[in-house]
């Protein structure tokens, strides 16, 4: 009988799925199971809420200048004091989170160190062939590495698990960390150039099917490193600087566009 009393419902459990919703959930699960996968999509959504907060500011701004203004009513007032309250609680809540992810995002970049000596095994066990490429990987190892020990003491300072350090030892810290950030992106122009020339030299030898598919996937991974790198680049210098380069707007947007690369990327492994 309960199941006849089934049978005849409009609809069943199981119709209320949709399948593109769940193989979407399926895959996002797939790409928070691992650490780029999560890295990619705090970058995207940390810095997208940090892009969306510098543009709530220019809202305030202009609220602020409406408010100011000479014959505002009493009315414009009262309405324009309570948007105002609103725009800057919206504000602080997506500048906290945009912090709290890329608080995390440094977090788990205590243990880069472990990249770093895979990297310098590599270079060990099986450097490129190239002379170029070798010498900017060797370098590359080197600046990242740098990067990492300056980064990793100026956050712990910071946190104070590292004690004794002053205000100006930590900016030095991460000022310096940061300048060796810098120098890796400045190199891997150098190592994506460098490449690119060696793969063209190849494209043109190849006469194999497979070893054409292999250059066609070569050229992806090119191209979206290229892509994060000239986006790295101004955001590298402004970092690098004393007093910056860019607004917090032209920086949520950079590195949102970063993130975006990256969560593209796992997104698409995981098919």
């Amino acid at each position: 009988m309960a199941s006849d009393k089934a049978s005849q419902l409009p609809f069943s459990a199981a119709s209320l799925i949709n399948p593109k919703t769940d193989e979407r959930i399926a895959r996002l699960s797939k790409v928070l199971s691992t650490s780029s996968g999560v890295d990619a999509t705090l970058t995207l959504i940390g810095y997208g809420l940090f892009f969306v907060s510098s543009q709530i500011s220019k809202l305030e701004s202009l609220e602020l200048r409406a408010l100011t203004r000479p014959g505002a009513s009493a009315t414009t007032l009262k309405h324009g004091a309570s948007s105002f309250v609103k725009l800057a609680e919206l504000e602080a809540s997506t500048k906290t989170l945009a912090g709290m992810c890329s608080d995390f995002r440094t977090f788990t970049r205590l243990w880069g160190m472990l990249g770093v000596y895979a990297m310098a095994k590599r270079n060990y066990v099986d450097p490129p062939k190239d002379m170029v490429l070798r010498a900017v990987s060797y370098g590359q190892t080197l600046s990242l590495g740098a990067y990492y020990v300056y980064e990793n003491g100026y956050y712990l300072a910071g946190k104070g698990v590292l004690r004794g350090w002053t205000a100006a030892d930590i900016k030095r810290w991460a000022k310096t960390s940061l300048r060796m950030f810098l120098a890796y992106v400045v190199m891997e122009f150098v190592r994506l150039y460098r490449g690119r020339q060696l793969r063209e030299t190849r494209k043109v030898k190849a006469v194999d099917e497979k070893e054409k598919q292999a250059i066609e996937a070569e050229e992806a991974v090119w191209w979206r490193s290229a892509k994060m790198n000239v986006a790295y680049t101004p955001l590298a210098m402004h970092w690098a600087s004393e007093a910056g380069l860019l607004s917090d707007g032209v920086v949520g947007a950079l590195m949102s566009w970063v993130g975006l690369i990256k969560f593209r990327a796992a997104w698409a492994q995981t098919a």
